[in-house]
């Protein structure tokens, strides 16, 4: 799966995780994770599979950081 990773906040190429479990575990790790997480949870509950949840979260962090969003003007 090649997703933007808003734990280390680099795009990179990864196995995708095969449970939510293993998902959690990728968005560990920094101050922001609980939010990643949150986030995760909705998309999840709203019927997203693992992956397509992962690239979204990843995706929406993205588009909150201040050097994207100067990009973006």
């Amino acid at each position: 799966m090649y997703w933007y990773n808003p734990a280390n906040r680099t795009s990179e190429r990864v196995k995708a995780p095969s449970d939510d479990t293993q998902a959690i575990e990728m968005l560990a790790g920094t101050p922001d994770s609980v939010e990643f997480v949150k986030e995760y949870c909705e998309l999840r509950r709203s019927g997203a599979p693992i992956e397509r949840a992962l690239v979204l979260v990843g995706h929406e962090f993205r588009l909150r950081q201040p050097e994207y969003q100067l990009t973006l003007r």
